[in-house]
């Protein structure tokens, strides 16, 4: 896991000490707007891939059924 500090451009932070500790000076209201705006688009993503992949397989089962109702009715029908 990164420190915060290299999650931002290196003229927005300062190094002092020989530890190398950085403090953000100016950074942080622009990196909360853009996680507040990649939360909720993130989310809706998801979301929108979970629905498409029910969707698919509830199509494919359907399917399946609706074959195998038709096979029914031929094997019936053969018998008769």
């Amino acid at each position: 896991m990164r420190p915060a500090f290299l999650l931002v451009e290196q003229s927005d932070a300062s190094c002092y000490g020989e530890t190398q500790n950085c403090g953000l000076i100016e950074a942080w209201p622009e990196q909360l707007t853009i996680l507040a705006v990649s939360v909720p688009l993130s989310v809706l993503g998801t979301v929108l891939f979970v629905a498409g992949t029910v969707r698919r397989q509830i199509s494919a089962h359907v399917l399946e059924v609706i074959e195998m109702q038709r096979a029914e009715k031929r094997a019936r029908q053969k018998k008769a």
